[in-house]
């Protein structure tokens, strides 16, 4: 029992980190990610003025890649946990500070941000909590430009054996395979979906294309 009510805390803590116990899950994730953060960082080329939005950033350490990858251009990030964009915004104060970088405290289904900005978007181990997938996917469709694309990484491919046994105490939880995203992608617009898949590692990276 104890266990379980252990997993049920640390996972409403991923959804959204606040207080010690979120530092701690924001510190966790920075670390525990990497390996999935990589495996995606590959799939894509980007110019050095791109403009990128990191969805669901955390503790900012995609938002601190992307603003390594892309020197002359602005690296934005989203995220509903104040707690989170506080250690966003820590991370990558140089580039705050610069106005390369601007971290927003919103909830991925209703983006205050106009239409058309952004050359990519990205979701790294965060769609999983997206209570409305097409409803965040479309919104996340209408801030890229023309020609933008939308990453989504996960770790997990909906085939993990060991995927429901926290999926089966958390009940808000959704774990996808490749198909289930690629349909939902192109139900909101999008034209063309690569997949990434490292079958024996269950890792899953999706570029969509608008």
């Amino acid at each position: 029992m104890v266990s379980v009510i252990m997993m049920k805390e640390r996972l409403k803590q991923c959804k959204k980190p606040q207080g010690e116990a979120g530092l701690e899950i924001i510190n966790d994730m920075n670390e525990h990610h990497e390996i999935i953060s990589n495996f995606a960082m590959e799939s894509i080329s980007l110019d050095e003025d791109s403009h990128v939005i990191d969805i669901g950033c955390g503790g900012g350490v995609n938002i601190e890649k992307f603003l390594k990858r892309c020197p002359m251009g602005v690296v934005d990030g989203l995220d509903y946990s104040s707690l989170s964009v506080d250690e966003s915004i820590k991370r990558n104060m140089i580039a705050v500070d610069e106005g390369r970088c601007h971290v927003y405290k919103a909830n991925v289904l209703d983006i205050p941000l106009d239409d058309g900005i952004y050359d990519l978007a990205s979701a790294f181990e965060t769609i999983y909590f997206w209570n409305d997938l097409n409803k965040a996917f479309g919104e996340v469709y209408r801030i890229l430009k023309d020609d933008g694309r939308f990453m989504i990484a996960c770790d997990t491919d909906g085939n993990n054996p060991n995927d429901q046994k926290w999926v089966n105490i958390f009940d808000d939880i959704t774990v996808y395979t490749k198909d289930e995203l690629t349909q939902i992608l192109k139900e909101v617009g999008f034209k063309k979906v690569d997949v990434f898949h490292k079958k024996e590692n269950y890792l899953l990276t999706l570029v969509a294309y608008k």
